[in-house]
Formats: structure tokens, C-alpha cells, sequence
């Protein structure tokens, strides 16, 4: 075969069958006159035109005189059919392979928007937008994506490929201005007391902030194999998404990672337009690529800073009295959630990972994450 010719695909080749009725229709016969005329059965006719089965040799000859055209033409259009047929099931065969490496189970049980009445494969292509597993393959290779990943977790790309296409359509939902460092700036300061809030109040709030500096915010729960805390990616020149997921279920986790994020954002635009992150108080998160150290760090310290300046956290440490009650009168004088003080003084060391928990607000906008 020609190298410029391209392999026939799935639904390009129709049954001879199509051909044969044609053949009827220009001469005004119906399926019985054909009978007739060649000697074969009624109800092979019927089967042949209906796609139902196939030409034989000597239906082939027999058409041949009927229809004033070569018994090998017939058999000809037979043989495109069946190899078509073969290679359909081939490809379906494959793609069904292919569709096992994602989990489809807690996609449809986390409610990710994967078409309905379809087969996994079939559905899975529509969701990423795809044709086949191997443009899918090409369009998710091509993407620069930096990603913390965890020491001792096998992660499954696929799964990570999925969380990300499902925050990318679920920011299509959100009516975001064209971006503006400027105004992402000066939502910090309208973001920041929103931590203060019962959890079940902030996520509007933080998705209008942002959505008016060009940032769309989504939180999509996390998958099996991932690892995911959160993401920040540039959608085009003009629109930014920050992705969230509740992986540790608590508001200071959920705070650093959506500051740490938007540092992301605002920082490193020029040298990573695509990062997914682990959280960084997992003790056992590693960064696996050099490159992105200096920048995690970078957004480690933005958030930190953002969330609570060095000046008061300096001065709150030096007092040395790390009770429920003090941690909480240090967040009403800083003006943010005493939860988020605990996580820090329990990351730094400052207190034990079990003490001032009570002060943290446990998450849960309605799905359950998968670990």
C-alpha cells in the first residue's frame, strides 16, 4: 500500500449489500425479481442487502450475469467489507485494553462528565476529546507537566490525565474576566479572610474573586493513583485555571494549596505554564524533578507568607504559649482561620501533629476523595 494512503477506519466501509440495492433501484427490481432472475433464495437476497451476510463465489457468478458486472467485483466489494469488519473488531478489541488503564468506576461514582450509553472506550475518547488512544496519547505527551509525586506511590497517568481534563471542563461552567496580574494581586487581600468562614460558605466566594482577576478555581476530587492536591495551568493566553482537590480534608491544607497555586500563577508563567502538585505537608511527597525545587519553593514561600507574614508569626512564636486559645486570639488579630495557624505551627514543628486539630475545619463539599 501506498504510504500516503491512509488505513481504512472504523465505519468507512459499507456492506456490498448497499451496493446490491442500488443495483435494484436503478433497474426498478425488487428483491424477488432478483431472486428470480439469479436462482438464489429470497431470503439470501434479503440477507445480502440487509447487510445480514455475505457474497459467496457463486452468488458473485451470479450477478455477474444479472447485473453485467464481474463475479470479481462483487467478490472484491465482500473482501474491503471483511477486512474492514476484522480490523473493527481489532481496534474495538484494542480500545477496550486501552480504556482498562483508566478508572472508570470511581470517575462515574465521583460523577467526572463521562457521556452515558456508551462503552467505557467510547465514552472515555469523548470525554478527553480524542479520536483514538493514540492521538490521546499524543496530545497528553506533548503537555509540559511538572508533577510532584510521592516517593513510594506507582503513579497511574491516566488517572492523573483524567482529574486534569475533568478541572479543565468543569472551569468551562465558569464565567471568568480575561486575566490581570494586577487584580489577582488585590484578591489576595479579599481571599485571605475568607478562611475565617465555615467551610461550607468559601467556595463560591473564592471562584467569584478569582474568576473576576481571570483565575477559574474548580475543586474535583481526587483519584486513585494520583495523589493530587491541587493545579494550576493556563487555559489560553488570557484565561487561568487553578484546580483543587480535598485530599487531606482540612481548610489549612485546602488554603496553603490554593495560595500556593495561585503563586504558580502569578510567579512562574514563563517557565511552567502546566504544574500539578502534591501537598506540601505530606512528609512524604518528594520532588522528583530538579527543576521544579526552586520553584515549589518559591510557591511554598509565597503561600506561607501570604497567609501568614513572617513579622506576626515571629512575634506570635516568641510568646512561646501555643494553646487552643492562643493560637485562636493570634488568628482574630491576624484575621485568619485558626486552623490554618495549627497546620503551620504543626508543619514548623512549633506543636505535635495530634495538638490544636479541634481548631481546624474538616471539608466535605459532597463527594468522598479516593485515596
Amino acid at each position: 500500500m501506498n504510504s500516503e494512503q491512509k488505513p481504512f477506519e472504523m465505519g468507512e466501509v459499507p456492506h456490498p449489500g448497499e451496493t446490491v440495492q442500488e443495483y435494484l433501484e436503478f433497474n426498478s427490481w425488487s428483491q424477488r425479481d432478483l431472486a428470480r432472475r439469479t436462482g438464489v433464495s429470497p431470503k439470501i437476497i434479503s440477507e445480502i442487502c440487509n447487510g445480514k451476510t455475505s457474497i459467496t463465489p457463486p452468488t458473485a457468478l451470479a450477478f455477474e450475469n444479472v447485473f453485467e458486472r464481474p463475479a470479481h467485483f462483487w467478490l472484491g466489494l465482500q473482501q474491503i467489507y471483511d477486512e474492514s469488519a476484522a480490523r473493527r473488531k481489532t481496534q474495538s478489541a484494542s480500545f477496550a485494553d486501552w480504556a482498562k488503564l483508566f478508572p472508570i468506576k470511581e470517575m462515574k461514582e465521583l460523577k467526572f462528565s463521562l457521556p452515558e450509553g456508551l462503552s467505557d472506550a467510547e465514552a472515555l475518547l469523548k470525554f478527553f476529546g480524542v479520536a483514538n488512544p493514540t492521538t490521546w496519547d499524543s496530545v497528553w505527551s506533548s503537555w509540559t507537566v511538572a508533577y510532584r509525586q510521592t516517593r513510594v506511590r506507582q503513579i497511574r497517568n491516566e488517572a492523573v490525565a483524567a482529574w486534569v481534563r475533568e478541572t479543565e471542563l468543569s472551569a468551562r461552567e465558569l464565567q471568568v474576566a480575561d486575566y490581570s496580574d494586577e487584580r489577582l494581586h488585590a484578591a489576595l487581600s479579599e481571599l485571605r479572610p475568607l478562611s475565617r468562614l465555615g467551610a461550607e460558605r468559601i467556595l463560591e466566594p473564592i471562584q467569584k474573586i478569582c474568576a473576576a482577576a481571570g483565575v477559574a478555581v474548580v475543586l474535583v476530587p481526587g483519584l486513585p493513583g494520583t495523589g493530587i492536591s491541587g493545579c494550576a495551568r493556563w487555559l489560553s493566553s488570557r484565561r487561568a485555571l487553578v484546580g483543587l482537590t480535598l485530599r487531606y480534608k482540612t481548610d489549612d491544607q485546602l488554603w496553603f494549596t490554593l495560595f500556593h497555586e495561585l503563586a504558580h500563577i502569578l510567579l512562574h508563567r514563563n517557565k511552567r505554564s502546566f504544574v500539578i502538585d502534591n501537598a506540601a505537608n505530606d512528609l512524604g511527597d518528594k520532588i522528583v524533578d530538579p527543576e521544579m525545587e526552586p520553584v515549589e519553593t518559591e510557591a511554598n514561600t509565597f503561600a506561607r507568607e501570604t497567609l501568614i507574614p513572617a513579622t506576626q508569626m515571629s512575634e506570635f512564636l516568641h510568646r512561646k504559649v501555643f494553646t487552643n486559645d492562643s493560637i485562636h486570639d493570634f488568628a482574630e488579630r491576624v484575621q485568619i482561620g485558626p486552623g490554618i495557624v495549627v497546620g503551620r505551627l504543626q508543619h514548623d514543628g512549633v506543636i505535635l501533629p495530634h495538638q490544636g486539630n479541634r481548631l481546624k475545619q474538616k471539608l466535605d463539599f459532597g463527594f468522598t476523595e479516593e485515596e
